[in-house]
């Protein structure tokens, strides 16, 4: 036997907009019916009847517009407005759900790739590193020739009066630093410490103490000493076999080194400042050794020999008596 299949229809269920607009029909108004006797434009009451609630205005407006519309249909208001509330929840949250599902891929496009640690990528960043470590040291470096020199004058103090017909110069500068008394150059250390014997002159001595850098980046400092020198009276009578040699310096300094006999009688490189002289005394030779043989002028047993030399490089010469 074949079962016998009856057809039943579905009927779907009306939403709030579509019970107002059979409401109003079975009254049998007009949607401009409508808008004379409650004042709602008659496009918003189109909206409402369609269910279209995005475009009426905002929800504090809406439940007037239904409460009003409600009444005039002869419909309990607040289960109007309960309704509406109900609808616009459901469509509102079919509304996120469907948004939320759309952004999703979008999400996951946008979302950063991961950083893997790599043996390759390590070099890489420990090569930056050490060009940069490389590139502040040369800067540091340039910085510190780009500034003038230190420049510390421990002895002696400026205006000072001394008996003695020389002084010492003591201080320190920076390391590879050179120091120049007078404009002549004198030994500093690795550290750049430096001392030297200053022959003086009566009277007032200026002395100019400088150090310069690799590029020529100046320091200068100026030290002012008085010599008050006794005169010492000779008694020595002058033999043919004696060398009696006085040394003039002068218009500029000059470093001198100065044996008698073999015996050392000016330092090693000791610097005379111009108007200074230095006597010496010997029986056999004198020697001098110049910085600056233009300025250095030699009296040997009263004659005038003349400059130890032209020109400003260093010059060492012997005296006997064949010289005189």
């Amino acid at each position: 036997m074949t079962p016998k299949f009856i057809k039943t229809s579905v009927r779907k269920s009306e939403n709030l907009g579509e019970k107002l607009e059979k409401k109003r029909a079975s009254l049998g108004y007009e949607i401009k019916d409508v808008e004379r006797s409650i004042r709602i434009r008659a496009k918003h009451i189109e909206y409402i009847e369609a269910g279209e609630w995005e475009k009426l205005p905002p929800d504090v407006y809406v439940r007037g517009f239904l409460r009003s519309y409600a009444t005039f249909l002869r419909l309990n208001p607040d289960k109007v407005i309960l309704l509406y509330l109900k609808e616009k929840g459901l469509k509102s949250n079919v509304a996120r759900a469907t948004t939320v599902k759309e952004t999703e891929p979008k999400k996951k496009k946008d979302k950063k790739p991961k950083v893997i640690i790599t043996p390759k990528l390590i070099a890489i960043f420990s090569a930056i590193l050490i060009g940069l470590s490389v590139l502040l040291y040369i800067g540091w470096q340039v910085s510190i020739l780009a500034a003038p020199p230190k420049l510390e004058v421990a002895t002696p103090s400026d205006n000072l009066k001394v008996t003695e017909d020389s002084v010492i110069i003591e201080g320190v500068t920076d390391s590879g630093a050179n120091v120049y008394i007078n404009n002549v150059p004198i030994g500093v250390s690795p550290e750049g410490g430096f001392k030297e014997n200053v022959s003086l002159k009566e009277g007032v001595n200026l002395i100019k103490i400088s150090a310069k850098n690799r590029l020529d980046k100046e320091t200068e400092v100026t030290r002012t000493i008085v010599a008050e020198l006794a005169e010492i009276a000779n008694n020595e009578k002058s033999t043919p076999d004696t060398l009696s040699m006085e040394i003039e310096v002068g218009p500029d300094s000059s470093a001198l080194y100065i044996t008698a006999d073999g015996k050392v009688v000016s330092g090693k490189d000791s610097v005379m400042l111009p108007g200074s002289t230095q006597k010496v005394n010997a029986t056999k030779s004198i020697i001098v050794r110049a910085s600056s043989p233009k300025n250095v002028r030699i009296i040997l047993n009263g004659k005038d020999l003349g400059t130890l030399g032209t020109g400003e490089k260093e010059i060492e010469k012997e005296f006997t008596q064949e010289s005189i």
